[in-house]
Parts: structure tokens; C-alpha cells; sequence
């Protein structure tokens, strides 16, 4: 009996212990779900929703179904949970490619799920046409890429890789225009749209989007302080508020002003430049003309007013002018700098304030200048003075700013023209457009998440 019962013990134990083991077993999360989003909208960038069957870190590797895995491409880890939504980058037009994902199990393990795959779409018409790779290229040691912004419908966004190669894009819906665009400090994009077929460079919709696709806030004309059409730039503060230059009219007069609303689209500053201006030229329908913001070093705003042909600093609390650039400016300028209806006036790394010297129809000759300023005792110093060849001369539109080997790259706008050149105005190298671009930017890494 005795021998009976321990017997029995023994194997009701054994089975406990079969039990538990069985419950303590890793069990590595599965891939329940898996969907690739991609569209001619943006050709080279997918989007892979998918959802395991635990919480889990995951990322995916991918590479082109014609190539070998050794060479797959790593996307950046989504944190643990269920569902997640992958972006990835710098793909190519009409190419098949296998991606797997990748999770990890409780203990750290990582789980490799099985091969898929997707085919990504055509890149439309309107950019082949704007621009055509196999007449573009470069080589270039810097290891960033070039934002542009093109002025004619139907137009899109485009970023180019150092070898002059198209490595993303995205055609905004047929209803809206791009007007401009600008990449905010959260690493996503500020585009200001318009669907009213607005002849000029005013915009009634701001979008923030991620590279990747996702709308993280929309905000139309008319609705809580978005009171005034906006026109030519915004920029995104580091609080995430929206400073955007717009129309202000007083008695029928033109002139510019300066909105900021918060993330929500709520005015919380405005300022006119009738606050400033007492006498508005009523036979000029451009003046002042805004064409660019950007936040100073200080938090204070830097504005270009083209058809004064100067550039001022205001006082984001008090709306004070701080100092007036240019000619008839209250700052001193060295013989010889005075600039015409310029363009994309900013502080450049040097601690400058560069801009795009336009010129005009009496001086056909664009410019790049840049100047340091004593603000206390308000004069300017010439430090870069590159003059283009006539060929490269834009009226209208352009933008320049410093690169990080100390050369510098301008949009020759109406010429369609992205141009490297030293410091004396010698090209470096050239990118061509068949129609105009309104500004480029050099952008270090996009694709940072």
C-alpha cells in the first residue's frame, strides 16, 4: 500500500513537473497579420503594417527579390507591441523586393518570420518630366541629400541623393498645389498647400506629415486662428508652433504679417508690418512682399521683404523691429552690397545672414551675399560675395545656403538650376530641372526617425 501511494505521488509530481515546464516554455511571438502599402503617390517609400501574437520589438529586413539577403537593409526597431507600422526608404520604381520580419522572443531571442513580398509602383509623369535621372549626375563627398521644391503644377516634393539619383518624392493629391515646404525640428515636413488655384504663393491648408506618409496635423483656413492666407514660408519653433508669413490689407493697401499658431491651430501672436510701415506706395501692389521666415538663434524672426529689397528682425514678444538690412536699412552696409528683391535671407553657420541676391532687370546678375552684423552698433561687414554668370541669373524665386564643407548651394530658380559653387560663385557642379525651382535645402539624413 505504502509502495502504492508513493507510486501514485510520483507520478502526479512527474506530471506537475511535465506541467510547468510546458508553461515556462519561450514562446517566440508569430506574425498574424502582414500588409504593404506603396502607390505612385510615393513609389519609392512602403509602409508594412503588421501584427504579432505578443507584444514585441520588430523591425524588418528587406532587399530586391533579384538580389541576395546577405545585402538586405535594416529598418529601425518599433518598439514592443502588438501591432506596428514600419516605414522603408529609398527603394526603386516598379521592383520586386522580399522583406522578412523581425521579432524577438521573451528571453531575447530573435525571431526571423518567413519571406514576402511586394512589387512598389511607377513614379508618375509630372517627375519624370521635372526631372530626368539620366541626364543628372554628380559625385559629391558629402553624405547628405537636396530638398526641392518645385513652382509649377503639377509639382510634388523631391529629395536627391548625393549622386544626383531621386530617393523619395510625394504628389500631393490632385486638388492641391504645393506652395512650400519646410523640414520642422521633429524631423517631419510642414507643407503648405492650396486647393483655391491661387496664382500667387499663398497657401489655405498647412500639413504636417512624416516622410512616410502619416498626417500628424492638418489645419485649413477659417478655422480657430488660422484667420489669413498664408504665403511663401512658415517654419515649425521648437515648441512646435507654426510661424508663417501672411497677407495683411489696411484700407485697401497691401502688406505682409506674421501668424504663429500652436499645435492645435490656435492663434497665440500676430504682427502686421503696419505696425511698422507708416506709408504704403498704393501703386505698389507687391510691397513689402514676405518671401522668407526663419527663427534666429535668439527665437526672434528674420523676414525678407522683396519689394523693399531689405530684410528685418522683429522681436517675437513685442513685435519691435530690431534692425532693417538692406537698402535704406538702419543697418550700415559696406559700399557696394546692396541687394535687390532678394530671396531665403537666413543665419547661416558661419553666424552670417546669407541670402539670395536676385537682382533685377537693371542689374541681370543673381548673387549670393552674406554679412555679419554688431547689433549694438548696427553695421554690416561683407563676408561672402559670389556672383553668378548671367546665364544663372533668377529674377524671381531661388534660394542659397551654406554646405557643410564650406561651399555653397543655390537654386537658380527660374533656370532650373541646383548649383554647387565655392565661395567666388566658380560651379562646382550642376543639376538640372525642366521647370523652375522655387527653393533647395541640404538636408543631412531625412529618414531619421
Amino acid at each position: 500500500m505504502f509502495r502504492k501511494i508513493n507510486l501514485y505521488l510520483f507520478v502526479a509530481l512527474a506530471g506537475i513537473g511535465f506541467s510547468c515546464e510546458s508553461d515556462n516554455a519561450v514562446v517566440a511571438p508569430q506574425v498574424q497579420s502582414a500588409t504593404v502599402l506603396n502607390s505612385g503617390v510615393a513609389a519609392l517609400t512602403a509602409r508594412i503594417k503588421f501584427t504579432l501574437s505578443k507584444e514585441s520589438e520588430a523591425n524588418v529586413k528587406y532587399w530586391p527579390a533579384a538580389g541576395s539577403e546577405s545585402n538586405a537593409v535594416s529598418s529601425p526597431v518599433s518598439s514592443s507591441k502588438k501591432s506596428h507600422s514600419i516605414a522603408l526608404f529609398e527603394l526603386k520604381e516598379n521592383m520586386a523586393y522580399n522583406y522578412r520580419i523581425i521579432s524577438k522572443a521573451e528571453d531575447g531571442a530573435e525571431q526571423t518570420g518567413d519571406v514576402k513580398s511586394f512589387t512598389t509602383a511607377e513614379m508618375p509623369a509630372w517627375l519624370k518630366a521635372y526631372y530626368d535621372e539620366s541626364k543628372n549626375s554628380i559625385r559629391e563627398n558629402l553624405p547628405g541629400y537636396y530638398f526641392l521644391v518645385p513652382s509649377t503644377k503639377p509639382n510634388g516634393l523631391v529629395i536627391l541623393d548625393k549622386n544626383g539619383k531621386i530617393a523619395w518624392y510625394w504628389s500631393p493629391p490632385a486638388k492641391y498645389v504645393i506652395k512650400t515646404a519646410r523640414f520642422t525640428p521633429k524631423h517631419s515636413l510642414l507643407i503648405l498647400l492650396d486647393e483655391n488655384a491661387n496664382p500667387m504663393a499663398d497657401g489655405n491648408i498647412i500639413l504636417e506629415t512624416s516622410l512616410a506618409g502619416d498626417t500628424l496635423s492638418y489645419f485649413k483656413m477659417g478655422e480657430k486662428g488660422f484667420d489669413k492666407s498664408i504665403h511663401h514660408d512658415f517654419q515649425m519653433d521648437s515648441k512646435g508652433n507654426v510661424v508663417a508669413i501672411t497677407n495683411e490689407f489696411k484700407d485697401n493697401l497691401p502688406g505682409d504679417g506674421i501668424l504663429v499658431l500652436d499645435s492645435q491651430g490656435n492663434k497665440i501672436w500676430s504682427w502686421s508690418t503696419f505696425n511698422e510701415l507708416t506709408h504704403i506706395d498704393p501703386t505698389n501692389y507687391a510691397q513689402p512682399w514676405g518671401n522668407s521666415l526663419v527663427i534666429d538663434k535668439d527665437n526672434n524672426y528674420i523676414i525678407s521683404l522683396r519689394a523693399l529689397s531689405q530684410v528685418w528682425k522683429i522681436n517675437a514678444v513685442s513685435g519691435k523691429v530690431m534692425w532693417k538690412l538692406g537698402k535704406n536699412g538702419t543697418v550700415k552696409m559696406p559700399a557696394g552690397s546692396d541687394f535687390l528683391f532678394q530671396h531665403f535671407a537666413h543665419r547661416n553657420a558661419n553666424d552670417e545672414i546669407m541670402l539670395f541676391d536676385n537682382g533685377s532687370a537693371a542689374r541681370p546678375i543673381s548673387r549670393v551675399l552674406s554679412f555679419t552684423l554688431n547689433e549694438t552698433t548696427m553695421e554690416a561687414t561683407s563676408k561672402i560675395h559670389a556672383t553668378f554668370s548671367p546665364d544663372l541669373y533668377s529674377a524671381i524665386m531661388g534660394s542659397t545656403m551654406m554646405l557643410p564643407d564650406g561651399n555653397i548651394l543655390s537654386a537658380s530658380a527660374t533656370n532650373g538650376k541646383l548649383i554647387k559653387t565655392d565661395q567666388t560663385g566658380q560651379v562646382i557642379w550642376t543639376l538640372s530641372t525642366s521647370s523652375p525651382i522655387y527653393r533647395a535645402e541640404y538636408i543631412v539624413n531625412p529618414f531619421q526617425l
